[in-house]
């Protein structure tokens, strides 16, 4: 109660000149926060990371009403931190509801670029009626039928040869999803890759939330995160441009289409009282690996092909069970917990004995206990986990401290130390490298809104590997900085934003240095038009890549018809001065587009959507035109040509 009189005095002179409303600025939209939050480019070749954001897409397109969303609700947008968090379900505790999203500038902790971002994923709603549990369960009841199909315009070498892909060209998904208004969300999906002969991937689940001392459970695919990541992470991301500074976000269930980073069994959040939370979860499932001559795992799988035979030998061939728990007691800002889960393989993991891979895990059985802790007050989080991991008592540990000075600054600090020998295969905590192991580094990360209509961040990150990691000798160390600055000078109809990245990492027993600029300008002059220029420059140690991309929008005023384009020029004289750009995507989706060579690449999208938003069509149509080469890729994914264009077809019902 303390902190509480302490905001309602500090937002009381405020109060007295409140606007009757405050609408977010239109110009603000999904694409210019996959800007500013996607600042490590490497991260669009990442699978998991792309995975995160569609999912956050898709809050963006179904957005959370803010006076109804929990806590975990709020932990999965990646700009929000503890402290931020607690101020705005302070003020809704002390306000009862918010009536319009403008009521946020009398959260002191929300600068205006937070209000912004938070305004894609939140509406100001009233919350619902009080009926009893089971009627609310039965109520607002809607469903959403999705089915996508994908069309290359060109052959690849694995449909031409007898022994290459087994299934014809096109690419499938349906998704169907029910839901109500917070208490109970089902869905189930299946998914034929190209080259695949079936639908071969499927997943449904179905998820109680807030039904008496159930906080939420879920059956089926989900996925699972707590702490900081280091035991388990799969239900938040982070990146260096925003760091994690807040707690995973507990259960979440599998919407997504990917074929590997989930669980498959039940999994249940109880609410002991007003201060205790227990979360019981078990898993069963079977995964792809590679078998070495004496059926032992040489390596897991992720990717989710069973195109040609070999991949086809691959398919779940190993099963892997899973279950522990997670204890969590929580008082004012100070929060302890306790996590525990054990994994059992049905065949050894035996990854070989090259250097890099004498550090992965080996045998059957495997077990990772940790301890997460924080306290925040006001202003300061400071929060933490650390881990042990069996057969080898290897420990992990990261601890994180954040400092809100006012509404335009924060400071943050992150470490980690991660044990060349620990491993979770349920992690993904902040970290350099792909997996939670075999790494040190401290981060320094500062935002900033110096002026009205500035924006800027930095951030200095130093990391080392003990171990030698792939195609190194030793062990390898390495920096990266970022500065990033934006102004928007007139409310929203133009801003400027100017990046420069420096990242030094050894890779095969050198140091290689990578400076990427990148500048762009958006202009927005009404509701309906959006256009935006970028350049792009990437310099290695011997090789230079460089871009310049235009990008063109379309919304109609009532938002039945949205036309996107985007056309890019590129030069990039090897495959590590290689570079990026995110192209207009269907609904639900997040594309990237990974440039290198000479060319030319253009996407381009239209949504139609009836009144109502009963039903939905989208087309999309990309192109890749080379001046260097009349191949592209290898193996069976060879093309034949200096062309390459795509289309895909996505409809969606609601009922």
């Amino acid at each position: 109660m303390t902190r509480l009189r302490s905001l309602l005095l500090a937002i009381t002179p405020w109060m007295l000149t409140m606007p009757q409303a405050h609408a977010q600025s239109d110009a603000y939209t999904w694409d210019d926060f996959l800007y500013e939050y996607t600042t490590d480019e490497e991260q669009a070749e990442d699978e998991q990371w792309t995975l995160w954001l569609e999912e956050l897409k898709a809050i963006h397109e179904q957005p959370m009403n803010i006076n109804t969303a929990s806590v975990s609700d709020l932990q999965r947008l990646p700009f929000l931190d503890e402290a931020q968090i607690e101020q705005i379900h302070a003020y809704i505790y002390l306000h009862g509801t918010m009536q319009t999203l403008g009521e946020l500038r009398l959260v002191p902790l929300l600068d205006s670029a937070t209000r912004r971002r938070l305004a894609l994923f939140v509406y100001a709603g009233p919350p619902p009626p009080s009926d009893s549990k089971a009627r609310q369960l039965l109520s607002h009841l809607h469903s959403t039928f999705t089915a996508r199909t994908d069309v290359p315009l060109y052959y690849r070498k694995g449909y031409q040869v007898a022994d290459g892909y087994a299934g014809d060209p096109l690419y499938h998904r349906l998704r169907y999803e029910l839901k109500n208004s917070r208490h109970l969300q089902a869905g189930l999906r299946v998914e034929k890759d190209a080259g695949e002969r079936y639908y071969d991937t499927y997943g449904a689940y179905a998820m109680l939330h807030d039904v008496g001392i159930l906080r939420r459970a879920v059956v089926g695919d989900y996925r699972l995160g707590v702490g900081e990541g280091v035991v388990m992470g799969g239900s938040t991301w982070n990146s260096k441009s925003t760091p994690s500074m807040k707690e995973q976000s507990g259960i979440r269930p599998m919407t997504g289409m990917d074929e590997s980073r989930f669980m498959r069994g039940a999994a249940a959040t109880l609410g002991l009282g007003r201060q205790v939370e227990l979360t019981l979860f078990g898993s069963y499932r079977k995964v792809d690996a590679t078998l070495n001559a004496d059926g032992h795992v040489q390596t897991l799988l992720t990717t989710g092909y069973h195109r040609s035979a070999s991949e086809r030998r691959s398919r779940r061939n190993v099963s892997t069970t899973q279950a522990g728990a997670h204890l969590i007691w929580r008082h004012g800002g100070l929060h302890l917990g306790a996590t525990g889960y054990m994994q059992h393989f049905s065949r050894p993991l035996n990854p070989g004995e090259q250097t890099y891979r004498r550090i992965y895990p080996r045998g059957t059985d495997f077990g990772v206990s940790g301890l997460n802790y924080g306290y925040a007050f006001y202003r300061i989080t400071l929060a933490g986990e650390t881990a042990l991991s069996l057969p080898h008592a290897a420990v992990a540990t990261l601890n994180r401290a954040s400092w809100n000075i006012n509404s335009r600054y924060t400071l943050s600090l992150l470490g980690r130390y991660y044990a060349r020998q620990y491993h979770s295969f349920l992690a993904a905590a902040f970290a350099e490298n792909s997996t939670v192991q075999n790494e040190s580094g401290l981060l320094l990360h500062l935002k900033a809104q110096p002026a009205e209509g500035w924006q800027a961040t930095a951030y200095a990150d130093f990391f080392h590997n003990p171990w030698p990691r792939y195609r190194m000798t030793h062990s390898s160390s390495g920096q990266e900085l970022m500065t990033q600055a934006a102004y928007t000078p007139d409310g929203g109809r133009n801003t400027i934003t100017l990046r420069y990245q420096l990242k030094r990492k050894e890779q095969a027993d050198r140091m290689e240095p990578h400076h990427r600029l990148k500048a762009q300008w958006t202009l927005q002059p009404d509701k309906c038009w959006r256009l935006q220029t970028a350049g792009q420059l990437h310099r290695t140690l011997s090789h230079t890549g460089t871009s310049i991309q235009q990008s063109l929008r379309y919304t109609s005023p009532a938002d039945l018809l949205r036309l996107a384009l985007m056309a890019a020029y590129f030069h990039a004289t090897d495959y590590s001065a290689r570079l990026y750009a995110y192209e207009p995507a269907l609904l639900s989706s997040v594309s990237s587009a990974i440039l290198y060579g000479h060319g030319l690449h253009a996407a381009f999208t239209t949504r139609l959507t009836s009144r109502g938003g009963r039903w939905m069509g989208e087309l999309k149509y990309s192109l890749y035109r080379f001046f260097d080469r009349d191949q592209q890729s290898s193996g069976l994914q060879t093309i034949m040509g200096p062309w390459k264009n795509d289309l895909s077809f996505q409809v969606r019902f609601r009922f």
